[in-house]
């Protein structure tokens, strides 16, 4: 065998598995960022009340159900997650519901479920909120970011 052929053939294999892996990683690359998003974005609300809000959620924002925009949702986070403790396991609190473009955007359409419990002193936390919303994002400079939320039970919270 020439020393050529063997070079070829080596070279021809390792651009096979490079390929190969980088299909692998994409197909489920966007469901992996998403979910590390997301999970990075309650933990961060329930530490900060919402002070890094904006690395998760676009400026434009908007609640279609109502009319809240980025400003209202900071100052309502801003209120104190303090009493509250997030449940949210990104493997089962998002359900992938679409992939559309906007434009130079990709939005993807996602399903977002948490229990949120209530801190009561003296007492183990209690279920108030079984949130769950349906949120547009945005895919911007790698980052995904919320840009829309729409079918959020706020009725179906609970009462301190």
């Amino acid at each position: 065998m020439r020393l050529s052929t063997v070079i070829w053939s080596a070279l021809g294999l390792i651009l096979l598995v490079f390929g190969g892996s980088r299909i692998m990683a994409g197909l489920g690359d966007r469901e992996t960022q998403i979910r590390r998003q997301m999970a990075a974005m309650v933990e961060s609300v329930m530490e900060t009340g919402g002070g890094r809000l904006g690395r998760y959620v676009s400026r434009q924002y908007l609640d279609e159900d109502t009319g809240l925009d980025y400003g209202d949702l900071r100052s309502a986070l801003r209120g104190g997650p303090d009493d509250l403790v997030p449940e949210f396991d990104p493997s089962t609190g998002i359900e992938f519901l679409s992939t559309d473009s906007e434009g130079d955007d990709v939005i993807c359409t996602i399903r977002l479920r948490c229990l949120l419990k209530k801190r009561t002193l003296g007492q183990a936390p209690r279920p108030y909120w079984d949130l769950e919303a349906v949120l547009d994002l945005r895919l911007r400079r790698g980052t995904w970011k919320v840009l829309r939320s729409r079918e959020v039970n706020h009725s179906d919270r609970g009462r301190a």
